[in-house]
């Protein structure tokens, strides 16, 4: 993986569970030296992010800042170590939200500013011990142990922001990814409110990109490399799929790996990544978009018409009465062409 870090530090803040004493921060005093092993660090936090089946899609909260959006924008103006470090020290207003937590605990709050294949992020996680990460002090710096293997198991917490997509400035786009590993799936109340983190992806709209993936992405392929199913088939096979679940949950690595093979198992969020269709690794199917991976089928004599679910009534097809209306110039000018060839 092709990564470039800029900026990143690590400070620890210390919290026992069940007490609501006050919790002591423990600054690094200066930004950590960038090299081979910090690289493969990030490299695994940034996948351990990806895969984690706790991850929420969101944006900022709007007309809102605080302390730690003030900082961040501070740091994206200039993009220099003094204001990176500064952005880090927003930490204190968390170590203030956390003391009025009987249950939180403190940890290792990693900050860092990179970039993947160019695409740059900017992640704060919060590491712990039992992460399969020692973490030391030398001098006045916190470092990752490089004479440790790096064994990631999952991450406790995280904000990472796709500085990309933020650019884009687009309502409809999410570009931060918040983790949580609470029993029930949502996110901390003092960590979103500490990142200013705004509403999650709905379940209707993680389906209809779920939706729209299914019937974009590349066929899976056998081992001769041909197409194991035509594209009505295959989304029929990954609805019944979904349907077979109790819960009717979508688990996007479970059905990668179904359909694509155990090595595939990122293949449905990439492409999603890819072509800009952000959705949860893992949500509820909203019955009503869920149907759009359906189709209907009509015919008599000499016509046939297949159709998706959520295609009827629409502005492109309609069945009203004894009428059926199409509007579409680009079947027109492929029936045209065709009907003048014959």
């Amino acid at each position: 993986m092709d990564i470039t870090i800029t900026n990143y530090t690590i400070h620890y803040i210390e919290k026992e569970t069940k007490k609501t004493i006050p919790a002591v921060i423990e600054y690094s005093n200066q930004l950590l030296a960038i090299d081979e092993f910090s690289v493969k660090l990030v490299a695994e936090i940034h996948k351990s992010i990806t895969d984690s089946p706790s991850l929420k899609n969101t944006r900022f909260r709007d007309n809102e800042t605080n302390i730690f959006t003030n900082s961040f924008n501070g740091y994206l103006s200039s993009s220099n170590e003094e204001d990176f470090f500064t952005f880090s020290k927003s930490l204190e207003d968390l170590k203030t939200r956390i003391e009025k937590e009987p249950f939180a605990t403190g940890g290792y709050y990693l900050f860092v500013d990179y970039k993947i294949i160019n695409k740059r992020f900017i992640s704060v996680v919060l590491l712990r011990k039992k992460s399969g990460i020692n973490i030391v002090k030398v001098g006045n710096v916190f470092k990752v142990d490089s004479s440790e293997n790096i064994n990631i198991d999952k991450v406790a917490m995280a904000f990472r922001l796709n500085y990309e997509i933020y650019l884009e400035n687009d309502p409809n786009r999410n570009y931060l990814a918040i983790i949580s590993t609470q029993s029930d799936g949502d996110v901390s109340g003092y960590f979103r409110d500490w990142v200013s983190a705004g509403g999650l992806i709905k379940n209707d709209k993680n389906t209809a990109n779920f939706v729209a993936i299914i019937k974009s992405i590349d066929i899976p392929k056998d081992d001769e490399g041909n197409d194991m199913f035509t594209r009505n088939l295959f989304q029929k096979a990954v609805f019944d799929s979904v349907n077979l679940r109790k819960d009717k949950t979508v688990n996007l690595k479970d059905l990668s790996m179904q359909f694509y093979g155990q090595e595939n198992g990122n293949k449905f969020m990439n492409y999603g990544t890819e072509n800009k269709l952000i959705l949860d690794p893992e949500f509820r199917r909203d019955s009503k978009r869920w149907r759009g991976l359906t189709t209907i089928k009509a015919h008599i004599p000499g016509i046939e018409i297949i159709v998706d679910y959520d295609k009827i009534n629409s502005l492109e097809f309609s069945a009203i009465g004894e009428t059926v209306i199409i509007k579409s110039k680009k079947l027109v000018d492929q029936i045209n062409k065709q009907y003048g060839e014959r």
